[in-house]
């Protein structure tokens, strides 16, 4: 049996069997697998068939885990959305602060030594 076929098998006795398994031995440099949930694949890229079999142990641990992890991500993505807001709502309130004066300076005479707007260095 293929280390492959291994794999396939590991993962319909720990209950998943709808997702597939791909050993790509050296593929990635910073990775040593990864799950893909769209998909339904999990990719191992260790060369090592031990260490490979170790890899999926944890991308498969990892998909079973992260319904327990979803609301931690539900919750901190509420909290960015808000935190959000209140910077805009601060944002705007600073611009709408600063516009009167910059309007203040324009109704000002400027003693601009070149009328026809040129630098003085020009």
């Amino acid at each position: 049996m293929s280390l492959e076929e291994e794999l396939s098998r590991t993962l319909r006795r720990m209950g998943l069997p709808e997702w597939r398994v791909a050993w790509k031995p050296g593929c990635s440099s910073s990775k040593r697998g990864e799950a893909l949930p769209e998909s339904k694949l999990i990719l191992v890229y260790d060369r090592d068939e031990r260490a490979a079999r170790e890899t999926l142990l944890h991308e498969v641990l990892e998909v079973k885990l992260r319904g327990v992890t979803q609301s931690y991500r539900t919750l901190i993505n509420a909290l960015l959305e808000w935190a959000d807001k209140i910077a805009y709502s601060e944002k705007e309130r600073a611009i709408n602060n600063l516009i009167p004066l910059f309007l203040r300076g324009e109704a000002e005479p400027t003693s601009d030594p070149d009328p026809q707007g040129g630098r003085p260095d020009e």
